[in-house]
């Protein structure tokens, strides 16, 4: 019952405008959000690298396009490269692309190649382009995508769910890549897939072992204080020095453990949202996973 009402939210889109007019909710829209455009996300991520912080910058986009939106999103990506280089933030910001967004399943001979483009231009600006994962996004899709672009010379990130079962094998070979890891979630449509949170806790630290010993960069997204020690734990019984790879949270949570880490040395990764479907793109989240609602609300406060 929660998640269908917060997928209701979530596509109730004035209600996203609504709420960032009132006065009250100003200030804590602000710190889940990083603005509306991309003079705001830049400002934003410079923000954080004064304070030690690397950042992802998602720009937030329908998650079922037609044709002009997926053209509009791959603008909005391709602006959000250059305007990052030209900041001189390539070195601590990357740029998360959810595939579906420019069209990967609406139409895949189109997305393929706004992919290449976005992947080309990113290399040329050294920005860090990123597979990113929300509710809608296919997996298998995402990592046909990703291979394409290897494949083409191009290194871009991939974006991983514990929660699907095959992602542990992936683990293994995609190791020496630049792999984030997250929960993930498992929908009643979801298939090969963990259903229970502990279950998927579980395949979280088995995945993140596996990354772990390898030689890539790995980043783990989690806001769960135990699984960040956890991985904290594996990490320096595998030999990895701090700093070889990164955390990752949402902007406005856990800002005290993210904190905590920065000081320890720890890379701290901020994904920060932007955009017109900011709204949408936080809420359908939860409704994906309704039993982080009391953390994300909590989080609205200092």
């Amino acid at each position: 019952m929660i998640r269908e009402a917060l997928a209701g939210l979530a596509r109730n889109e004035s209600i996203g405008g609504a709420i960032a007019r009132t006065p009250i909710a100003r200030d804590a829209v602000a710190r889940l959000v990083a603005g509306e455009d991309v003079a705001d996300a830049v400002t934003t991520a410079a923000l954080l690298a004064d304070d030690g912080y690397w950042t992802a910058l998602e720009r937030t986009t329908s998650p079922h396009p037609d044709v002009a939106e997926a053209t509009e999103a791959f603008d909005g990506y391709a602006a959000l490269v250059d305007a990052v280089a030209v900041a001189g933030l390539a070195a601590s910001c990357e740029v998360a692309v959810l595939p579906e967004s420019i069209g990967l399943a609406l139409d895949p001979r189109s997305a393929g190649p706004r992919l290449r483009d976005l992947a080309m231009r990113a290399a040329d600006a050294d920005v860090e382009l990123r597979l990113g994962f929300g509710p809608q996004t296919d997996v298998e899709a995402s990592l046909g995508a990703a291979r394409e672009l290897w494949n083409a010379g191009l290194d871009v990130s991939i974006t991983l769910p514990a929660a699907r079962r095959a992602t542990e094998a992936d683990c293994d070979t995609l190791g020496d890549r630049r792999v984030r890891l997250v929960k993930g979630t498992a929908t009643e449509e979801s298939a090969g897939a963990y259903r229970q949170a502990a279950e998927i806790d579980k395949a979280f630290v088995r995945c993140a072992r596996r990354l772990l010993r390898a030689d890539g960069a790995p980043s783990f997204a989690t806001h769960d204080p135990r699984l960040v020690e956890i991985v904290e734990a594996v990490a320096a019984r595998t030999g990895r020095a701090v700093g070889s790879y990164e955390f990752t949270f949402f902007m406005g949570r856990q800002e005290g453990l993210a904190r905590r880490l920065v000081e320890s040395g720890h890379r701290v990764r901020v994904y920060a949202p932007y955009g017109p479907h900011w709204f949408e793109r936080l809420v359908a989240g939860l409704a994906e996973q309704p039993s982080g609602l009391a953390a994300a609300v909590r989080s609205l406060f200092p």
